[in-house]
């Protein structure tokens, strides 16, 4: 048996086959540093077509099926985590929460039993932040304290997290990190035939937005946007919506949905395309030749820095501590405020009209990416990370 220089827990609220942000950093994350960590995965899932364990890139995972309804589901899953945790806990020294929900509590609790080191990665601002914490409660937030270190992945958390009385020195700003092979620009020869294979528009200009159908991922001012300002001044234009509009989805407004698909009725498959989901959806961004972020809330966006290590002129909402810390307004993007309901339309626009921006755009945010979000750079902070919480002797 292998003989690891750390081990540790990862516990997401997802995890692959099943497609979310802080599923994918957690795949690169111990993709990247499985020959000097031994990882075990925990994640909760509602789809109960999936093994509740199995193997992934060479780790055991273990699902615990997560049912909406009955007491007795509730507490038949408290048991399976303890039972889990129970077993396992040789296995591990470090736990790493990749977010953090009432359904931690009982792994802070088990951790600080057994005096495992405890990592809170927070992903998104105003969720799992320590001001949304207290928001959220007391008790919630005496658990969430506990933790050894905490991780922002943007400057808006660590500006958060030193407005409370948490220890400063607990804290460590670690970007998400992109595949920089997997999400690379395409030449136009490239593009042409990566779109004959997705059955998309060879000639079209084509708008590419990753995200579920939410009032935060708002892809209906990107729609309203482009309706108004785009659609008729640039016939040869068209959007590609990436991303579940399932209403059985927790993050999916139903409401959402049926606007959204009333207003597209008329170019559906024409100039408007939704695809539900997708595990290529590298393909796609080497397919487009923009992308938009129209979020009203972000941790850091993996859909945005994907777009950018492919190359992409990106155009994205501007979020303080967030997305105004990758984008350069004019420089490796565009930023627009949402508040503004014109001002998307413009920044469209600008793009459009001007090739030779677009390009410069382009080349910039794919030097950004590989400057500050290699995943191999992420990755050694994380090692350095685990190396501070467990000194090897």
């Amino acid at each position: 048996m292998k003989t690891y220089k750390f081990k540790a827990l990862m516990v997401t609220g997802s995890y692959f086959p099943e497609v979310t942000g802080g599923a994918v950093q957690c795949r690169l994350l111990v993709e990247s540093l499985k020959k000097m960590v031994g990882f075990l995965l925990l994640t909760t899932t509602r789809d109960t077509t999936l093994p509740q364990q199995s193997k992934v890139d060479g780790a055991d995972l273990v699902r615990i099926p997560i049912q909406q309804g009955s007491l007795i589901d509730y507490f038949n899953s408290i048991f399976k985590v303890i039972s889990f945790y129970l077993y396992r806990k040789k296995d591990f020294q470090i736990i790493h929460l990749h977010g953090f929900s009432r359904k931690s509590i009982l792994l802070v609790i088990l951790s600080k039993l057994f005096q495992k080191k405890i990592i809170i990665k927070m992903t998104s601002v105003g969720h799992d932040d320590p001001l949304a914490m207290k928001k959220r409660g007391f008790f919630l937030y005496k658990f969430f304290a506990l933790a050894n270190a905490y991780v922002g992945v943007a400057p808006q958390f660590e500006r958060i997290y030193l407005e409370t009385r948490l220890p400063a020195g607990r804290f460590r700003l670690i970007p998400n990190g992109i595949d920089i092979k997997r999400f690379s620009p395409s030449t136009a020869e490239e593009k042409v035939k990566v779109r004959k294979l997705l059955g998309l528009p060879e000639k079209m200009k084509l708008i590419l937005f990753v995200g579920h159908f939410s009032r935060e991922k708002s892809p209906d001012i990107l729609l309203e946007a482009w309706k108004q300002h785009v659609a008729e001044k640039f016939p040869d234009t068209g959007i590609i919506f990436i991303g579940s509009t399932n209403p059985d989805h927790y993050e999916v407004d139903a409401d959402l949905v049926k606007d959204i698909q009333k207003i597209t009725e008329s170019c559906f498959n024409k100039r408007i395309f939704f695809i539900e989901k997708t595990y290529e959806i590298e393909k796609y961004f080497r397919a487009v030749d923009m992308f938009v972020l129209p979020s009203l809330r972000e941790g850091l966006p993996n859909a945005l820095l994907e777009a950018m290590a492919c190359g992409l002129p990106v155009i994205t909402s501007r979020l303080e501590g967030v997305t105004d810390w990758i984008v350069e307004d004019g420089k490796n993007g565009s930023l627009f405020e949402s508040v503004i309901r014109d001002d998307l339309g413009k920044a469209l626009i600008s793009v459009l009209k001007d090739e030779i921006l677009a390009h410069s755009l382009g080349l910039k945010a794919r030097e950004t990416v590989l400057e500050r979000f290699s995943m191999g750079k992420v990755a050694e902070e994380y090692l350095e990370l685990y190396r501070g919480l467990i000194p090897l002797a």
